[in-house]
């Protein structure tokens, strides 16, 4: 599996470079016709809202229509091999995730797309889960949940919205880093998850900061740690999960803009300069902060090395825990 790692970020980085080679006079013309984004999920979801939110903001920066094309089905891998298949011209982009660009290679055993099928342009936004404990948890920080874990070992159980979301993979993360066991309870959903976590149907529980900031605002739910790398300004008096002492842990679902693999490199420079425009507009800004999403930005090596990373992380956990439906 880390030799495939390796692989793969050397077609990665070999495709971002073959981009370069394009021709000066084609990204002086680009575009010069409707652009398309793929959502592979149906309308209503945060990828869906990132895709709109981008496609407006893309379409008054540009000049040209730009409309979103919802494709779900398969946990995203029809929309995703839908724009891989696509001709690398700049005119067909994915809005993406940690889940369809990445998580997917290791849940599915045969995808119509590989991770070198894109070419990444920029990380948009991520989303911190939350570590969230029941009622009946004796525990007021994340050390206190260990402690608790391991005194009780194999005993409790965590819930997630289902299999291998970003939620499952924190907490299996979770637990390898710290040593402790607990039973996984996939849901269809995080809503009915979080009725159990209050019900203390289930012990604990990583979910995205959008489903449960309600609850947690209400004092329905105890938060004891983000996952992101800094504290989020929608629970600032919640600390990280590294500053409660388990460092290098870092697991926030991200949603980014990627294109098929040979897309003219000066396209993608061209897209990514807008998109981080787009993320320093306090128009744009407000509207990721009012559902938890935060800008990211920054460069399409950037994006890169995140996937090149990510995947490393995901393909140690899923060398131990079973990502795929029985």
């Amino acid at each position: 599996m880390k030799r495939r790692a390796i692989l793969t970020a050397m077609v990665m980085a070999m495709s971002l470079s073959a981009g370069m080679m394009a021709s000066p006079v084609q990204a002086q013309s680009w575009p010069d016709k409707p652009i398309r984004i793929v959502v592979p999920f149906p309308p209503g979801g945060s990828t869906d809202i990132l895709g709109r939110t981008t496609a407006d903001y893309l379409q008054k920066e540009l000049g040209v229509p730009v409309v979103v094309e919802n494709l779900p089905g398969a946990t995203g891998t029809i929309g995703v091999g839908a724009v891989a298949r696509a001709k690398p011209d700049g005119y067909t982009l994915l809005m993406g995730s940690i889940g369809t660009v990445v998580t997917n290679h290791f849940v599915f055993p045969e995808l119509p797309y590989q991770i070198d099928s894109l070419s990444p342009v920029i990380n948009i936004a991520e989303t911190p889960n939350v570590v969230l404990v029941s009622p009946k948890i004796q525990a007021d920080s994340v050390s206190e949940l260990v402690e608790y874990m391991k005194a009780n070992a194999g005993k409790l159980n965590h819930g997630s919205p289902g299999l291998a979301s970003s939620s499952h993979v924190s907490a299996e993360l979770f637990k390898q880093r710290t040593g402790t066991e607990a039973q996984h309870v996939p849901y269809k959903g995080s809503a009915p998850m979080l009725v159990d976590l209050m019900a203390g149907t289930i012990d604990f529980t990583i979910d995205n900061i959008s489903s449960s900031l309600e609850l947690i605002k209400a004092g329905k739910l105890k938060a004891l740690a983000v996952t992101s790398r800094a504290r989020s300004p929608l629970l600032p008096d919640v600390p990280t999960v590294i500053e409660s002492g388990l460092s290098h842990y870092v697991m926030a679902p991200w949603f980014c803009v990627a294109a098929p693999a040979a897309t003219p490199r000066p396209v993608i420079d061209k897209l990514n300069s807008a998109l981080n425009k787009m993320l320093n507009d306090p128009a744009v800004t407000k509207v990721l902060l009012s559902y938890g999403a935060e800008p990211v930005g920054g460069s399409a090596e950037d994006l890169q090395k995140l996937i090149e990373k990510e995947a490393g992380t995901i393909s140690e956990l899923a060398m131990k825990v079973n990502f795929r439906p029985q």
